[in-house]
């Protein structure tokens, strides 16, 4: 069992969930799709705002070697680069959890209550351009300099009709984008990353569905399903979700 891939858990489960965003024509340039989609999604004053999150999901994550578990989850994060993680499954009958602590460059990982030498430089690895796709899922970073936005075009995620724009910054993986052309909320997140349990580069697909508002104004999915090279990882709904300004740096402590 790898436990880099279950940390992916926490990125599609939170970041995702965290800060995705009414239809678009053919001839939008690709600022003016980003635009759309920041007043959908809440507005830029609220995507700037609340830069920290607590939720607690639970579902389906399949684990190689393993199959398909079902799993809880709590997390905690502060953009940039604070998490805190507890996830729960149950593997052969046996209980297993998970914690995962990330707080600036100092990393923990504990397997039912002990710490596993090492895991977190694993976790590092794991991690690796995980701080740009929660930036670009903000959206409005990406107005910035230092961004470059490309016109993909007209595709579909499912039955919903969509439209991509490219994110390319100096540095950083690309991340594509694709939005639904009707509501302009997040369908697709699609990027390049690594699989921790192969060494392997692969595409990774991050699809919220089923948005709602929240109290702070914003707009966040209910479910998220995300695929690696096509093939099914995780399956996930939101229980709770709340957006802070910021967390105590406490949350992020043992």
């Amino acid at each position: 069992m790898s436990r880099s891939r279950l940390l992916l858990l926490s990125t599609a489960a939170a970041f995702v969930v965290a800060f995705v965003p009414a239809g678009a024509r053919a001839a939008d340039e690709p600022k003016d799709i980003i635009e759309k989609a920041i007043k959908a999604h809440g507005g830029a004053d609220a995507l700037t705002k609340n830069k920290a999150a607590q939720l607690k999901t639970k579902g389906k994550l399949n684990i190689p070697g393993v199959g398909e578990v079902e799993f809880t989850q709590e997390t905690a994060f502060m953009i940039p680069d604070k998490i805190k993680e507890s996830l729960e499954f149950k593997v052969m009958g046996q209980n297993v959890s998970l914690l995962t602590l990330i707080n600036g460059d100092k990393v923990t990982v504990e397997v039912n209550g002990k710490e596993i030498d090492g895991a977190g430089d694993k976790v590092k690895d794991a991690l690796k351009g995980v701080g740009h796709m929660m930036e670009v899922a903000r959206l409005v970073p990406v107005r910035g300099k230092g961004y470059e936005l490309s016109l993909i075009g007209d595709d579909k995620v499912g039955d919903k009709k969509v439209v991509g724009v490219r994110v390319s910054k100096k540095g950083e993986k690309d991340v594509s984008l694709y939005f639904d052309k009707e509501t302009f909320l997040i369908a697709k997140i699609e990027h390049r990353t690594i699989d921790q349990a192969t060494g392997n580069e692969i595409t990774e697909e991050r699809m919220p569905s089923d948005y709602s508002k929240t109290k702070e104004g914003l707009m966040a999915p209910k479910k998220i399903t995300v695929k690696h090279d096509g093939k099914d990882f995780l399956e996930a709904e939101v229980l709770e979700m709340k957006y802070f300004e910021k967390l105590d740096d406490s949350e992020f402590k043992k």
